[in-house]
């Protein structure tokens, strides 16, 4: 399906008094009027300009048009808005792609409602033998916490070694059950919010959140879930090498 929505067919006038021409321009004109046709080269040219804007790999635009095209031969989401099919096709092909977005990101791009995902996720997730639940593939990686750190840290601005202790820390809390049950997205802002405290860099909770997508409530939360263990979850040798401080971190009450 490459290059489908920039060919183009041409019929010449000329045709020695034949006829022919008349002919092959009526014909033309029934294949480019189809509406099936109109149809998918719609959602291709949308498929492209939301992946353009969400700055995700030539890949992923590919695999959602596959996708897409295998839906609407089989007329998985019949009924179903164009932008809801489109956006659960982005959201597999992330994951198709190891580079997972969480449901909330694919709707902030979208602008399709969660619960509109969520139908037509489960409708494909069912038609392609997908692995249940929404946030994986059946080949593919979870959009755990790590995925979701590399950029969060990187919208931050946050050096590397940041990013190196955060992802430590959240194993190891995952070794120790701390924070369990937790959204990977509020995991990973509040393992960031801990991170940061521990090795003294002013980013404020407001920043965290805004890029997390996640309330400051809910990053304080698992901020004080990794307070309590933190003795568990920072390792002796930061602390030799100064590269941290328990002393920075400050107790956040509940409110």
């Amino acid at each position: 399906m490459e290059g489908m929505d920039q060919l183009q067919t041409l019929i010449s006038f000329r045709d020695g008094g034949s006829g022919a021409a008349q002919e092959l321009q009526r014909a033309a004109s029934r294949q480019q009027g189809s509406r099936s046709e109109r149809s998918v080269l719609t959602a291709f040219r949308e498929i492209s300009t939301w992946c353009d804007q969400f700055s995700l790999p030539k890949i992923i635009s590919d695999i959602a048009k596959q996708l897409y095209k295998r839906s609407d031969e089989e007329k998985l989401l019949r009924g179903k808005p164009l932008e809801a099919v489109i956006a659960a096709c982005i959201f597999i092909a992330c994951r198709q792609a190891h580079v997972p977005r969480t449901f909330k990101e694919i709707c902030n791009l979208t602008h399709v409602s969660k619960k509109v995902l969520g139908q037509c996720y489960k409708a494909l997730e069912q038609a392609f033998n997908l692995q249940p639940g929404a946030a994986a593939h059946a080949n593919g990686p979870t959009a755990g916490p790590e995925a979701l750190l590399v950029r969060y840290c990187n919208h931050l601005n946050l050096l590397p070694n940041v990013q190196g202790v955060c992802s430590a820390i959240i194993i190891a809390a995952r070794e120790h059950g701390i924070a369990d049950g937790r959204s990977p997205v509020s995991i990973a802002g509040g393992a960031i919010y801990f991170t940061c405290q521990l090795m003294g860099h002013d980013v404020k909770i407001s920043e965290i959140s805004g890029v997390a997508g996640v309330s400051e409530g809910t990053i304080k939360l698992v901020y004080r879930l990794y307070y309590a263990d933190k003795e568990k979850l920072v390792k002796k040798e930061w602390i030799d090498e100064g590269k941290v401080d328990l002393a920075r971190l400050k107790y956040e009450a509940p409110k």
